[in-house]
This record gives structure tokens, C-alpha cells and sequence, in this order.
């Protein structure tokens, strides 16, 4: 009977064997050369009692992203109490209520110190055309995307698909550097936070471009950017006027028509009753295109860049499509599909360790956000490969890509000669 009932006791309590998570983890190589500064998160809300630190949290999160399989926090509890993860850890085990209550309390704002030492190591990833050098230097690409919570909350963006089935989403707003490739700002969007415009201002810097579509677009926008001594370029929506101030648009130069470019014209925004346009003298540049259903379409494209060519315009403005490829990794290759946090603090937290994560892979890769590193970088994030695996692929595929960007500027020279 003695034996029994030591037996009994011996069960109860949390066991200190490797638990379910995955025997090998991705990602562990990142977590040591972050060691200095997670040491430095350490001291953010030191209490007597906590047995969660911010650092902990740090850990368990970054290596998630890296590892598919841990999209719950049960999962990730599990895999916290695996010897690959454990030593990284200063708990035995990252218990699912605890994590929960630091997605509410530690600031992601402690993270932008870390952010920002690892965005300075950064090497020019970009591979632009020369003589846009100067501008794309400057470019800030804006945007924002939803993505889904796992359960219903308040504060959430209520929203229906073609079925009419409700989901509780938010809106991740991000600024992306063309340079580099990767962002530059992040926040998150809630019910009663605003549109994308309003959430872009609290972003702004002097001395940049900032490339956006129709659905950031608003005038209080477009003054802030100048305001702040930048300038921007973005797609109008048919619903915005535009008032010529010549009868007569600037002439198109071959270049302009190869481009697509069928109009320029310098002019104002007349504005509206609610709200006041820019001052000063704007300009919009028509370009047409065929859309996915092969039907023609024309863009309408407005900037304050009234010296740069028109077929320069229409080039520019292709670049803001690279950020759908951000939004792209973290939906499809990162799983940043459903949320688990049900906290917005908890929700921006995790977005921010997705930067750390991709500044993480490009530092070691040297590859920025291409569809040919996300694809392969994707494996990595599955579990599936080593970033050691697939840098001669991505190497080579990087060779083969300079080599056609020397060929197509070299047809550019001649043609531009004859």
C-alpha cells in the first residue's frame, strides 16, 4: 500500500522529461547570437514573484515562427519542456496561463531597440536600376493586411466572407523599406483604430518616398507627408478629382509610351467639402495595363515628384507591390494565418518577433524578399530544410538574376544609343 501511494505522489506535478515538442527546432542557431540583448530584456519588469521573464517569452516565440508544428500556445508549452528548447529557457517549462498573461503585459516597444541593431547591420540587399539609385534609397512602401484572431475579442474588425461567415481580424499596417526589403514599422489596427492612412502618419519620417495604394490614400495623408518634408506616390481611386492646371498635358517621350504612360498632367486636388487637398501642385500620370483577365485597365497615379520623367513614374510605382511578399511569407510561409493571442498587446508582440525573424534570415542568407527566397525560405520556416541547405540554391538563383538584370540594362544602353 506504502508503494502505491508513493507511486500516486511521484505522478502528480509537472514531470521534468522532454514533453511533446518536436525533438529538433529550427532556429536555434538565432536565439545565441541574440544573447547580449536578450540579457538586456531580462530587466524589464523584474519582480520577486515572476517566473516568466521577457526574455523567455522572446525565445519561445522566435522559434516558433521558425517551427510550424507550435501554433498554439498548448503546442508550444509542450515543446518549451524539450531539451532543445529547455536550455534556452530559464524555466522548466513555458506553462499555456502564463504566456497568455505576459502577451497582455510585456510592451513590444522594448523590441524596437533590437529591431533597429539588427536593421543597422543590414547590407544594401536591394538590386534596383542605377539611375533611380538615389530615389529608391528613399522609398518607404505602405500598406496593411488583415489576419484572422482565433476567437471572437472586442477590439477586433468584424468581418464576413462570401459565405457570410463572421471572423474576428485585425489589420497589421506596415512601412517596408525598398532597400532592404524588409519593414521598417509595424502597428496593429483594431475595431474603432482608424483607416490605414491615419495609422501611417504615426510612422512618418522626414527625407523619404512613400509609395501607397488608393486604400491608404487621404488627403490629412498626403499633407502629413509633406509636412514632415517628403514626398509620395500613389494610385488614385475613380472617385478622386484631379483639375489640370494646362489645357494641354506634357508631351510623351518613346520611353513613356513603352512604359504604358498615355498621359501627364501637372495640376490640384480640388478637394471636398470635409477635407483639404495639398496647396501645392501635384501631378498625375495615366498608365494603362491589362489586368489578370486580360482586359485592358488604366492606373491613375499621383505624386509631387513634378521633374522625374513619366515613364520614371510609372517604373517607381511598381516597386510598391513588393510588399504584398511581406504579407505573402507571413500568411503562407511563416503560418501567420490565424492569431493565437487574443490581446492586441499580444498580437503586435508576436508580428514584432516576425521582423526580428525575417531581419534574422536576411543577416544570414543575405538575401532580401524575393519570390524565389520565399519559396525556399519557406522550407526553412516548415521545418523542412536548413538555412545551410538552401544557400547555394539561393546563391546561384541570385547569380542567374544579376546576370539577366546586366543583359536587360545592357538592350536598355544600346536601344537608348541607336
Amino acid at each position: 500500500m506504502n508503494e502505491v501511494r508513493v507511486q500516486l505522489r511521484a505522478r502528480r506535478g509537472r514531470k521534468e522529461s522532454p514533453g511533446s515538442g518536436p525533438g529538433h527546432l529550427v532556429g536555434r542557431k538565432y536565439i545565441k547570437l541574440l544573447e547580449g540583448y536578450l540579457h538586456d530584456l531580462r530587466r524589464h519588469y523584474a519582480h520577486p514573484n515572476r517566473v516568466l521573464y521577457y526574455d523567455d517569452v522572446v525565445v519561445v516565440y522566435l522559434l516558433a515562427f521558425f517551427n510550424p508544428a507550435l501554433r498554439s500556445l498548448r503546442c508550444i508549452e509542450d515543446a518549451s519542456q524539450a531539451p532543445g528548447l529547455r536550455g534556452h529557457l530559464s524555466v522548466k517549462a513555458v506553462c499555456k496561463s502564463t504566456l497568455s498573461d505576459a502577451n497582455e503585459l510585456f510592451d513590444p516597444a522594448h523590441l524596437q531597440g533590437l529591431i533597429a541593431h539588427l536593421r543597422a547591420d543590414l547590407p544594401d540587399l536591394g538590386r534596383h536600376d542605377p539611375e533611380l539609385e538615389a530615389l529608391l534609397n528613399q522609398v518607404q512602401i505602405v500598406d496593411g493586411s488583415f489576419f484572422r484572431l482565433a476567437t471572437d475579442v472586442a477590439w477586433a474588425i468584424p468581418q464576413r466572407n462570401g459565405s457570410g461567415k463572421s471572423s474576428a481580424q485585425v489589420r497589421l499596417n506596415c512601412q517596408m523599406c525598398l532597400k532592404t526589403g524588409l519593414p521598417s514599422g509595424i502597428s496593429i489596427s483594431g475595431s474603432g483604430d482608424g483607416g490605414e492612412g491615419q495609422a501611417a502618419m504615426a510612422m512618418l519620417a522626414p527625407g523619404q518616398l512613400y509609395l501607397f495604394d488608393a486604400g491608404v490614400m487621404s488627403f490629412a495623408y498626403l499633407q502629413a507627408i509633406q509636412a514632415c518634408h517628403s514626398h509620395f506616390l500613389c494610385c488614385l481611386s475613380p472617385s478622386v478629382n484631379f483639375a489640370p492646371f494646362l489645357m494641354d498635358p506634357s508631351p510623351l517621350t518613346e520611353q513613356d509610351q513603352a512604359t504604358g504612360v498615355i498621359s501627364d498632367v501637372i495640376g490640384r486636388l480640388p478637394g471636398a467639402s470635409k477635407s483639404d487637398p495639398p496647396r501645392e501642385m501635384v501631378r498625375e500620370v495615366k498608365v494603362k495595363y491589362t489586368d489578370r483577365q486580360g482586359q485592358p485597365q488604366i492606373l491613375r497615379l499621383l505624386t509631387d515628384l513634378l521633374d522625374l520623367p513619366a515613364h520614371r513614374i510609372a517604373e517607381l510605382y511598381r516597386y510598391r507591390w513588393q510588399i504584398e511578399l511581406f504579407f505573402r511569407w507571413l500568411k503562407v510561409s511563416a503560418n501567420f494565418e490565424h492569431l493565437t493571442s487574443q490581446s492586441k498587446n499580444g498580437v503586435t508582440l508576436g508580428f514584432h518577433i516576425a521582423v526580428i525573424a525575417c531581419l534574422l534570415t536576411s543577416l544570414h542568407t543575405r538575401q532580401g524578399v524575393s519570390k524565389y527566397s520565399q519559396m525556399m525560405l519557406g522550407l526553412v520556416a516548415a521545418g523542412q530544410a536548413e538555412l545551410e541547405d538552401i544557400l547555394p540554391i539561393m546563391q546561384h538563383r541570385e547569380r542567374e538574376r544579376q546576370r539577366e538584370r546586366t543583359r536587360q540594362a545592357a538592350r536598355r544602353a544600346a536601344k537608348k544609343a541607336g
